[in-house]
């Protein structure tokens, strides 16, 4: 809310969520994080619940990263992304897309996924990477976003060893 609103000091936040109190949860992450309660979203006509669970930092990052490329008009969660290779049919969520100059962006959060996991990320995107431009005419890129320079260093090498047009961001890129 703070980066959205273009507010600097922290306390002028607290201010504002503290008189919407009646209205808010919080949970606390690295900082406390901010939702509507039930009153909250009856005031504002919502049905949609939002719950502390063990994706809410994984949201948070998503949103984060949807932030800092300036809120993209086209920007997806969670599309359902299908190819052919060889006959063969294969299927990938990414955590978001969007298109940004022409090419499509996929987006993959690092929150509390193995290395492994990630791997099989990057091999599925180089894979999927000529299909797609061969339909779209641009290569698409990876942009992974991660808590750990170790870890954006592993993702960027191993994307580039597949022949990926592939970049990550850490947290503290985005602050």
């Amino acid at each position: 809310m703070q980066r959205i609103l273009h507010i600097d000091n922290i306390r002028t936040i607290n201010a504002i969520l503290s008189s919407m109190s009646n209205y808010l949860n919080h949970a606390r992450l690295t900082e406390n994080a901010y939702y509507l309660n039930k009153k909250g979203r009856d005031y504002l006509g919502s049905n949609k619940a939002v719950n502390k669970t063990n994706q809410l930092e994984h949201k948070l990052m998503r949103n984060d990263l949807r932030i800092y490329y300036d809120y993209p008009q086209d920007w997806r969660n969670e599309p359902e992304l299908t190819i052919t290779v060889n006959g063969k049919r294969e299927k990938i969520v990414p955590d978001a897309t969007f298109t940004m100059q022409e090419t499509n962006i996929f987006v993959e959060i690092d929150n509390k996924q193995s290395m492994v996991n990630n791997y099989k990320k990057i091999d599925f995107y180089a894979k999927a990477s000529p299909v797609i431009a061969n339909k779209t005419g641009n290569e698409p890129m990876l942009v992974f976003y991660t808590k750990s320079e170790i870890r954006r260093e592993k993702l960027l090498a191993y994307g580039q060893e597949k022949g990926l047009q592939i970049g990550a961001l850490t947290v503290t890129d985005l602050q």
